[in-house]
């Protein structure tokens, strides 16, 4: 159903007690915002809340891998055993016929926690991501149509066979294969996604196949039609120590994509736990983005990042479920992890470190993530802002200064009584996990 309005407690900036209003919607768009009280109307195209019900813009993961849905709590390995032993076999079988069934229950996990746009990964198969993206685009078959980025991942290295097969025959092809899978056709509607180039890490990519990325996000600015960069940097001491002996000429890890064009003001770097303040600083240079993903460095037992230097460099931030490793796709307890990280430096390594309010963090999931990403419309309530929305239900007792802290506390899908795609009411999604 489509919505033309929308009645409640206004959450227009997370600092504040949030206020009685309305919200009118046009063509996905919101296009008034007015604080009070108006003539209840029974049109069926107008939502009414409840007077405790909270107004809110939808929560954004900037980093997760769907194929890996699965593939959750496959605890006590070191991130690249756990890549070997548990993804990777999870990511063939995505190429191999469970691509659809783990399409929709990451989709619908997702919406189920009220994330409604993300960046994210796909795997190596170039036909079936293909098919995948078509999806995502046109809703088929899926909750809903959020907002998305995502890539095929390249690798032609250590890894299985499986996977790196498309990309180790690119060499022998002419012309080659194309790196990057093609932007689906908006089927239904205004564009709601775009896809990315996904060089999974400097491990699984030879020289090669980072210059060709490279590459290939050169053409598309030159073209003006620049495509955002999804990698991971610096997650695990492990990784950078294979890192060092696969690029002994490198100066840091950090410096291998930068060497093949592939540090954008459209570069999302998931991770970035282990950085000199030379790489701090490259990063800040170039203008790309670090995701932060406090889930999965605790589970992995990666490392901490650490966003005082993020600060102190004036480096964008984004935040990540990271699922698998990343056990949780709920992005108010990723967000509450991210304040439990810097409590945690503060209290061992960083005395003065900067703790994150939880207004502070429920911003950086909504507004600040829709910022990392490039969506100046999304994540925020204004004039010409995105009609992503979801309608909180939380007990009247929480409705008092520490309402945030509560509700990623306290966090349930059972706040949620209404979720807006687009500016159309979703119907509410089964639970699935």
């Amino acid at each position: 159903m489509q919505i033309h309005e929308i009645h409640g407690l206004l959450l227009l900036d997370p600092a504040k007690r949030p206020e009685p209003g309305f919200i009118r919607v046009e063509d996905g768009r919101i296009v008034e915002i007015q604080p009070g009280e108006r003539r209840r109307s029974e049109d069926a195209g107008v939502l009414h809340t409840g007077a405790s019900s909270i107004i809110c813009p939808a929560f954004i993961d900037a980093h997760l891998h769907l194929p890996q849905i699965g593939s959750i709590g496959a605890d006590g390995l070191e991130l690249l055993d756990w890549l070997q032993r548990v993804i990777y076999p999870a990511e063939a079988w995505w190429g191999n016929g469970g691509a659809s069934h783990l399409l929709e229950l990451a989709v619908g996990n997702m919406v189920d926690q009220g994330t409604l746009g993300f960046a994210g990964y796909l795997t190596s198969h170039g036909e079936v991501n293909a098919a995948a993206v078509r999806r995502l685009e046109n809703g088929a078959g899926l909750p809903g149509r959020l907002r998305w980025i995502a890539g095929r991942v390249a690798m032609d290295r250590e890894a299985p066979e499986p996977l790196v097969r498309e990309d180790l025959a690119r060499a022998e092809c002419r012309p080659p294969v194309p790196i990057s899978l093609p932007d689906p056709p908006a089927e239904t509607g205004r564009r709601r996604g775009s896809v990315s180039v996904n060089p999974r890490f400097a491990i699984s990519c030879t020289d090669e196949l980072l210059a060709e990325a490279g590459w290939f996000v050169r053409d598309r600015v030159e073209s003006g039609s620049p495509i955002h960069v999804q990698t991971h940097l610096a997650e695990s001491l492990a990784e950078l120590a294979r890192v060092r002996e696969l690029f002994p000429d490198d100066p840091n890890y950090t410096s291998v994509y930068d060497r093949h064009g592939l540090l954008t003001d459209q570069t999302l770097l998931g991770h970035c736990n282990h950085l000199t303040a030379e790489e701090w600083g490259l990063i800040a240079e170039r203008r790309s983005v670090t995701v932060h993903c406090p889930t999965a460095n605790v589970f992995l037992v990666a490392g901490l990042f650490d966003l005082d230097a993020a600060r102190d460099h004036g480096v964008r931030v984004g935040l990540g479920s990271d699922v698998a490793a990343g056990a949780d796709v709920a992005m108010p307890r990723v967000a509450r992890a991210m304040i439990e990280t810097a409590k945690l430096r503060k209290m061992t390594i960083a005395p003065n470190a900067w703790v994150p309010t939880p207004a502070d963090a429920w911003a950086q999931m909504t507004k600040g993530n829709a910022d990392a990403l490039g969506w100046n419309d999304a994540g925020r309530l204004e004039i010409g802002g995105a009609a992503d929305l979801l309608a909180l239900t939380p007990p009247a007792s929480w409705l008092d200064e520490h309402l945030i802290g509560r509700l990623l506390y306290n966090w349930s899908a059972e706040l949620i009584s209404a979720r807006i795609v687009d500016g159309e009411l979703m119907d509410e999604p089964a639970r699935q996990c």
